[in-house]
């Protein structure tokens, strides 16, 4: 991880070259190919490349102690992803379809891009998208304690506060599972699953108000 760390932004631009190169290959694959089985398998390396991306964030920030611009640049990328770049996707996976059935000379799909929802339909459309989230998060996470269990440290935490204290701060990852990885895993899905219920609340604190066209 050291060496990843001092080549950072070299990673970060990698990752996000293989973002693009396994969202088109899931396009390809599934539309020209029509092998959907194995564009589920470009899907999954597109997220996680994205998890990856959150990892390089977080551990940069553990090894200098300081929020810097590249930890910046990472929380643009996934406030994106989890806002915008889901519309964004859906526009794309359109095009594809029309695009490919163009070129085999195939019926062109009567599809439109998604409809954009505004006010309350999209704050519970939004808090829809998070539920589904957190339902795979608490799964994830029953199945990470039923394989490794508790950490010993437990017996050490005095309250919540020292809990996430030493849980968000610590280098080393000593909680909430017996196992390193998991607890790596844990706590960087953690911070997406915050930062995702932090947007999906916005829509409903901040409804997003249709866009008025005026007419000359």
């Amino acid at each position: 991880m050291d060496f990843i760390l001092e080549h950072k932004w070299a990673f970060l631009i990698a990752a996000e070259v293989l973002f693009w190169i396994s969202t088109l290959s899931f396009l390809v694959v599934r539309y020209w190919f029509n092998m959907k089985t194995l564009s589920m398998v470009f899907f999954t390396l597109f997220i996680i490349n994205d998890l990856w991306i959150a990892t390089m964030g977080f551990m940069d920030y553990l090894r200098t102690g300081n929020f810097t611009s590249y930890q910046v640049v990472i929380l643009v990328i996934i406030v994106y992803a989890l806002t915008y770049g889901k519309t964004d996707f859906k526009r794309l996976d359109v095009f594809i379809q029309k695009k490919v059935a163009k070129w085999k000379g195939e019926p062109i799909p009567d599809l439109s891009g998604p409809i954009g929802l505004h006010g309350k339909a999209k704050a519970i459309q939004e808090m829809k998208h998070f539920s589904i989230h957190l339902l795979i998060f608490v799964v994830i996470h029953g199945i990470l304690f039923f394989l490794f269990g508790l950490s010993t440290e437990f017996d050490q935490i005095n309250g919540l506060s020292h809990f996430f204290s030493e849980w968000f701060s610590g280098k080393e990852a000593l909680l909430p599972f017996d196992n390193a990885s998991a607890n790596n895993f844990s706590r960087i899905w953690s911070l997406v699953l915050i930062i995702d219920g932090v947007t999906s609340l916005s829509y409903s604190v901040f409804p997003k108000s249709e866009s008025k066209t005026v007419s000359s």
